[in-house]
């Protein structure tokens, strides 16, 4: 059954994060209910997804996954069971996520001592906002002096403007895929891109830095220079929603106090 709820998210063109994280969910789900998925009960399936601890945006997801795969499992048109155990199951109250740019100071340290190919993919975070499904995806022909064409989440396509620093570290590498595996040469997928960047991160002296912090880094500053238009970065950054848009979107470091200080008030 999971297999075949795989089958259906691909054919409605989930991300590939969500379709990994909703497997992943719904595996251990199978193995720690008493008799597995199809057969649950309501309360067993809220006692093995509010475990004591668990962070609540954890939950959210496990949560999702379970409403998802319950929707599909006993959609009257083609159902596998006649019973939702998920119906009841509670919201998780999650926090408000908050931006977490990496800084100016991280970022230049990075580029200045990052080896190829994850230098790369830095600048392709860092100055074009592409997430790491995006860049596993990019050819050296998406890619031009005065354009990238992107496909991202839900194979939406979008554009946005080169930097001059990202068409110098791209325009004289071979056609095919920017982002390949080390071992075979293979295109890399989000999970290689992901990892290995990552890793060397850490490598380089910056392991609390992410690749999607590098991509809340261009979120924050294109805001800026877009003069605080939130659709702007929206568009550039592929988002559905401005909602989700703001996470991305930090103030400058000091301007909070600058514009506290502004305030014409008497001394």
């Amino acid at each position: 059954m999971i297999r075949a709820f795989v089958r259906h998210l691909q054919d409605l063109r989930r991300a590939e994060a969500t379709v990994d994280t909703y497997v992943g969910m719904l595996a251990r789900l199978d193995r720690t209910l008493p008799e597995g998925l199809a057969y649950a009960c309501a309360d067993e399936l809220r006692a093995q997804i509010y475990v004591e601890g668990r962070k609540p945006a954890t939950v959210a997801l496990y949560r999702a996954a379970a409403k998802a795969f319950f929707a599909w499992a006993t959609d009257e048109h083609d159902p596998w069971l006649d019973y939702d155990p998920s119906r009841q199951l509670p919201r998780a109250r999650v926090r408000q996520r908050t931006p977490r740019p990496c800084t100016h100071e991280e970022l230049a340290d990075i580029l200045a001592r990052a080896q190829d190919p994850c230098r790369v993919w830095y600048l392709l975070a860092a100055g074009c906002g592409l997430r790491c499904v995006e860049i596993s995806r990019l050819d050296r022909a998406d890619v031009t002096e005065h354009v990238v064409y992107i496909l991202g989440k839900g194979d939406k396509e979008r554009t946005v403007p080169t930097h001059p620093a990202v068409w110098a570290a791209i325009r004289d590498l071979p056609a095919g895929p920017i982002a390949r595996r080390y071992y075979d040469t293979a295109r890399a997928n989000r999970r290689d891109v992901q990892g290995r960047g990552n890793r060397h991160l850490a490598v380089l002296g910056h392991p609390s830095v992410t690749m999607h912090r590098l991509r809340h880094w261009y979120g924050t500053y294109v805001y800026q220079a877009a003069g605080g238009d939130l659709r702007v970065v929206q568009d550039l950054l592929g988002h559905a929603s401005p909602n989700t848009t703001q996470v991305y979107v930090a103030a400058a470091a000091g301007a909070a106090a600058a514009a506290v200080r502004a305030l014409p008030l008497p001394v």
